[in-house]
């Protein structure tokens, strides 16, 4: 019986976490460049008396278990022209590389501007690089980008956008990532727009809608094996 109530709780709260990661996905379907993450579990047995039980999550269980996890679906989010020269979005893959404090992160957000020192940057002031892992500087007034990335300013190069493929990808806050670069990408740059966030609210809410059945099911079994549990220590006393 116990048993019973423990697999309900791990259905349960697993559901929990399915719900606050739809209205994450939800509170970000209008971040520009924002990656949606999806939440998946399924129903595995724990071996309380094999080796194997190290790598259950609930050692204690002897039965079955709940387990979940996330992961970040990077397909491509619908394009929004802008006209502005140094807003940017990527056709196909690939990230922009943004330096943070001496490390790297990753970007699709292409909503870019330049700092008091002429550098491109990212709107919370990441610097943008180049293919050599440099910053780059707008000196001038008229910018051009091609799509390969090339930086042009009043005519005159000025180094490449870098573009790459990132692996192990980790969502760090809004629409930066983190990851293990894995190459040049072969997306291509369009000036003057920008990508919007991948979410689809119309199935996020469906989303919602399925987890909180699921949740409240799982309440039920929860209470009913309750319900039995205090029956039979009622009826235990009595003999």
């Amino acid at each position: 019986m116990y048993k019973g109530i423990y697999i309900a709780m791990t259905g349960a709260v697993l559901r929990s976490q399915e719900l606050d990661n739809v209205a994450n996905n939800l509170a970000n379907a209008s971040t520009v460049g924002y990656k949606k993450t999806t939440f998946s579990s399924e129903l595995y047995p724990l071996l309380s008396d094999n080796a194997a039980q190290q790598d259950s999550i609930y050692p204690d269980a002897r039965a079955m278990s709940f387990a979940g996890k996330y992961s970040i679906d990077a397909s491509e989010g619908n394009n929004r022209v802008t006209g502005n020269p140094l807003d940017l979005s990527i056709k196909g893959e690939g990230f922009f590389a943004l330096e943070d404090k001496g490390k790297t992160l990753y970007t699709r957000n292409g909503v870019f501007s330049k700092d008091k020192a002429g550098y491109l940057v990212s709107g919370n002031g990441m610097k943008v690089l180049n293919s050599l892992n440099k910053p780059i500087r707008i000196d001038g007034a008229s910018v051009n980008i091609s799509p390969d990335g090339s930086v042009f300013v009043d005519g005159n190069s000025t180094g490449k956008l870098k573009l790459v493929n990132i692996n192990g990808i980790r969502h760090v806050a809004d629409s930066l990532f983190s990851g293990n670069e894995s190459g040049p990408a072969s997306g291509e740059i369009q000036q003057g727009s920008i990508e919007m966030s991948n979410v689809n609210p119309v199935r996020e809410m469906v989303g919602i809608i399925s987890a909180l059945r699921e949740y409240e099911a799982a309440q039920k079994v929860i209470q009913n094996f309750d319900t039995l549990a205090q029956r039979t220590v009622s009826e235990v006393g009595k003999v």
